[in-house]
């Protein structure tokens, strides 16, 4: 059975942009990687339908393009929108009927709402701009806000961000007419808040800190989070050195989420307990290579990749549905500067 896979990159080195690649999984294998589309900067990609959606920047200039997937995984363009010079964006998703994207816009620290067409995956235009607000104490890393993550709620009425620099959770209403503000919650003083995995009840959440290098169950209702329980390390308590968190995914089946540790170079595993409310830890096992910016499991729960952004290398592990656990099997294909991976 074979799984088809894209990745987006970086373009600052060796990077081309969209790769797309194929998972042999009776034989435990990644194959066929290659180019899928040159797109500069296409830092994060999501797919909606038959329809794929890519970060963009030409010049100055910022936004997103729309590719059509065919049959056999190639891309064939459609359009593209960019309507900003505000920075290139670093997280996008789609909303569930697919009339609406939405942008996450880390360097400048904005959200962007897109008008989409869902019958033939056009972008139709910027609709609104959210400029946030705040600061945390890391004069570094939080001098302003730095938002990382922007997705729609499972009750489907609003959209979450998750902004690193002025450690809040902000959910907002949105329309064509635009964006509205609807609620915050601060979190820990600090600790870089940086990507959210919702449980399919739709009543908790999995929130990863970049800096605290943790992970924070949270519950949500009409478009409120609230912190439950304590949060837990993603690293071992005596690692010292620089680690990072980057994704959070949970397992198909939703028994598991997982954690990639920049630095640390690991996948940390958790147990989902108590219907949702609670994580215990299983593992944390070596990524295979160095900053593991991100990660996807198939659709069959069998199988994860990680994209590796310093080493290049995509690591394929099998996984144990029963126990959560991970094995490295082959870690020999190259995407230069990965930082995106997804799944059809």
């Amino acid at each position: 059975m074979k799984t088809k896979g894209y990745i987006g990159t970086y373009t600052k080195k060796e990077g081309k942009g969209i790769y797309r690649f194929d998972v042999e999984e009776n034989d435990q294998t990644i194959e066929k990687v290659e180019v899928g589309y040159e797109v500069e900067a296409s830092t994060y990609i999501t797919q909606h339908n038959q329809f794929l959606y890519a970060i963009k920047k030409e010049s100055d200039k910022c936004g997103i393009a729309s590719f059509n997937i065919n049959e056999d995984g190639s891309l064939s363009f459609i359009n593209d929108c960019l309507a900003s010079t505000d920075g290139t964006g670093c997280y996008i998703s789609v909303s569930d009927n697919g009339d609406y994207l939405f942008e996450a816009v880390y360097g400048t620290g904005i959200l962007r709402l897109y008008k989409l067409n869902p019958e033939n995956g056009e972008i139709i235009s910027l609709i609104d701009t959210y400029y946030g607000t705040g600061n945390g104490p890391n004069l570094e890393r939080q001098d302003g806000s730095h938002i990382h993550f922007a997705k729609q709620t499972p009750d489907l009425d609003y959209v979450v961000i998750v902004d690193l620099g002025a450690d809040v959770i902000r959910t907002f209403k949105f329309s064509d007419e635009g964006l509205t503000l609807a609620h915050t919650l601060d979190v820990a003083a600090g600790s870089g808040p940086r990507h959210l995995a919702f449980h399919p009840s739709g009543d908790y959440a999995y929130l990863v800190t970049e800096m605290g290098n943790t992970i924070q169950v949270l519950s949500y209702k009409d478009g409120e989070f609230q912190l439950v329980g304590k949060s837990l390390l993603t690293v071992p308590g005596n690692f010292e050195l620089n680690s990072q968190i980057a994704a959070v995914r949970l397992s198909h089946d939703a028994r598991f989420v997982y954690a990639s540790n920049r630095g640390h170079n690991s996948i940390a595993v958790f147990k989902i307990i108590n219907d949702g409310a609670a994580l215990e830890l299983v593992e944390i096992v070596s990524s295979g290579g160095t900053w593991p910016r991100d990660f996807n499991i198939t659709p069959s729960d069998s199988f994860i990749v990680v994209a590796h952004e310093q080493s290049y290398n995509l690591v394929l592990f099998s996984r144990n549905k029963e126990t959560g656990k991970l094995t490295e099997i082959e870690n020999e294909q190259k995407a230069p500067e990965g930082v995106c991976v997804q799944f059809i």
